[in-house]
């Protein structure tokens, strides 16, 4: 027989033999009860003596009815007499006895005898006297219906206590047989205990043998194992805990864990610990660890486990692996792997940026053709037209006449070189290979000088100068592109705006920067046109007709914010658009509120 069957058997042959024993016990205790129920004597099985009182109450009646006499000491024992027989009379007529009565057939003389009542009640209670004959007449033939239901009564009861007596032999022999059943079933159970008593102490010696080579493979196993009860004090510490935490187990066990070492307390730990106790198993890894004397931490791996019997949780067994080492070469995985991973990153952004200026240059080239087939073809036709002029009429050509011609097609010429250079300045900025030499640089005396450069070139404009008054503005900037970028802002002002109106460009200083502002008439079309103002090859809906490629104002932006300051759009109310250079003093001045007089010069 296999184990499993053994076991099947070990559990099925006990239940039943209990479920016998139970069954056989209570049919007992109902047997028993039924006989108790048996020889009880029940309301209806007093009929006899019922009968019988009634029968005599009738003759005491009968009796003091002919000894009547007509004192009051007789009449009282009459009226005695009398209630007596009323009482017995009405147990008849009431409950069981009247059934029973019904039972041996004398529910009708009953009936009768009641009808015969009020006319004895009559005769008994007469003060006067008392007619014995009649009263003799009416309980005559009740008396003898008594005698008879007597009789039969006792006879029904001799009936009734036999059959109950054959029932109860019967139900004695089924108990004693049931008692012998569970006698049978209690040395079953015996032996069954015995055999389970010797099986029990075989499996003892199999688990002290278990017990023994587990403890043998405890003590053997390269991990600190740790075991506590419900307490969490310590039941198991192997000799890799005690290397681990430089603690013996003769010295440990018995004691909480908070006691044996700090590292228990620490909160996850202690939170690890908890959670295995109420039966999750729960795991850290790359805990730090500090042994005593060393300053250096020392890491281990915890997993906490649920000990149980059954489905009983009695404690937890806890796993300690030291990974130190394990741990310090998955770190120097992980810095190599850093390291790689931003030397990866370097060379993917030096990718991504030659990719940005190949595309830029590409971009660049794209532009470039357009705006030769745009801007360029209109200088040139200008100085193809003079030319040609020149040579068909070179003959009747005054000095004069050819002066005007060659100075038409210089400026065509001027212009044309004019947009190369923008355009090359841009591709430089873009490639990166444009250089900031930032130095004081007097930054009202470049802007004077520009806008006389650009007086001599629109005779026909008004431009006013306002300068600091008393002080310079000495501004840190590199002073060729910062005059690039005030030619930039000046000419957009020639350009854009009305004929014949004012420019003003007033320099002002703060109190960490250098400001110039290029006022001059005219209105932006839309707030979408403003917030584009300032990108590359955007010109806006006013720019129809008027030479450009729209650089000026992305050269000047990007150049003043290469010098750490900025170009900024007001579009004021009244009609006037300011464009804004800003940038940073050279000197520290102290902080003021007022903003210095102005000294305003026409040019």
């Amino acid at each position: 027989m296999n184990r499993s069957m053994r076991t099947l058997v070990g559990v099925i042959l006990p239940a039943l033999t209990i479920a016998v024993f139970i069954v056989l016990l209570a049919f007992s205790l109902l047997r028993l009860a039924g006989i108790e129920r048996d020889m009880r004597i029940e309301a209806s099985q007093n009929m006899l003596w019922v009968i019988s009182r009634a029968h005599v109450a009738s003759l005491q009646l009968s009796k003091a009815a002919a000894r009547h006499t007509a004192d009051e000491t007789g009449r009282s024992a009459l009226a005695l007499r009398y209630n007596v027989f009323l009482s017995r009379v009405a147990l008849l007529y009431d409950g069981p006895q009247r059934r029973q009565m019904e039972d041996l057939g004398f529910a009708d003389a009953l009936d009768s005898f009641r009808r015969d009542m009020p006319e004895l009640d009559v005769l008994v209670t007469d003060r006067d006297r008392v007619d014995i004959q009649r009263v003799d007449a009416l309980l005559e033939p009740y008396n003898d219906m008594l005698g008879q239901a007597a009789n039969k009564a006792m006879i029904t009861e001799w009936d009734s206590l036999g059959g109950r007596l054959d029932s109860s032999r019967a139900q004695l022999w089924q108990i004693i047989v049931s008692l012998l059943g569970i006698a049978l079933a209690g040395a079953v159970l015996l032996i069954h205990f015995i055999m389970a008593i010797r099986d029990a102490r075989e499996r003892t010696r199999l688990l002290n043998k278990e017990k023994a080579f587990s403890q043998l493979l405890i003590g053997s196993s390269g991990e600190g194992i740790v075991a506590v009860d419900l307490d969490r004090r310590c039941t198991v510490w192997n000799d890799a805990a005690g290397r681990l935490f430089d603690r013996s187990a003769n010295t440990i066990i018995g004691r909480t864990l908070g006691d044996v070492s700090g590292f228990f307390q620490i909160d996850r730990i202690a939170q690890a610990i908890d959670e295995s106790l109420e039966g999750r198993p729960a795991a850290l890894f790359d805990q730090p660890f500090f042994p005593s004397g060393q300053s250096e931490p020392r890491y281990v791996d915890l997993h906490c486990f649920s000990l149980r019997d059954g489905a009983r949780i009695i404690g937890s067994i806890l796993l300690v692996s030291d990974v130190t080492e394990r741990r310090a070469t998955q770190q120097e995985i992980t810095d190599h792997r850093d390291h790689l991973e931003q030397l990866v990153h370097a060379r993917t952004q030096e990718l991504d940026a030659a990719l940005t200026r190949e595309r830029a240059t590409a971009e660049l080239y794209r532009n470039f053709g357009a705006m030769i087939s745009h801007q360029f073809r209109t200088p040139l036709a200008v100085v193809d037209s003079a030319l040609q002029r020149l040579m068909r009429r070179s003959d009747r050509l005054s000095p004069a006449e050819v002066l005007e011609r060659g100075g038409k097609a210089r400026q065509a010429i001027a212009r044309l070189i004019k947009l190369v250079e923008s355009t090359l300045d841009a591709a430089r900025l873009d490639a990166g290979q444009i250089e900031i030499a930032s130095q004081p640089c007097d930054l009202g005396l470049l802007a004077r000088e520009v806008c006389a450069r650009q007086a001599e070139q629109s005779s026909e404009r008004r431009i006013t100068v306002a300068l600091p008054q008393g002080r310079s503005a000495i501004a840190h900037c590199d002073p060729v592109h910062a005059e690039n970028i005030l030619i930039n802002l000046l000419s957009n002002a020639v350009k854009y705006s009305p004929a014949g109106s004012a420019i003003t460009v007033t320099v002002r200083t703060t109190e960490h920067d250098i400001e110039c502002a290029v006022r001059n008439q005219g209105a932006l079309a839309s707030p979408a046109e403003r917030g584009a103002l300032f990108e590359r090859y955007f010109r806006g809906s006013n720019a129809e007709g008027r030479p450009g490629i729209g650089i000026g104002l992305y050269m000047a932006k990007t150049l003043a914010r290469m010098q750490s300051g900025d170009v900024q759009l007001a579009d004021d109310s009244d009609g006037q658009i300011t464009f804004t250079l800003i940038l940073p003093r050279a000197d520290a001045l102290s902080a003021d509120s007022h903003r210095p007089a102005l000294a305003s010069e026409t040019i």
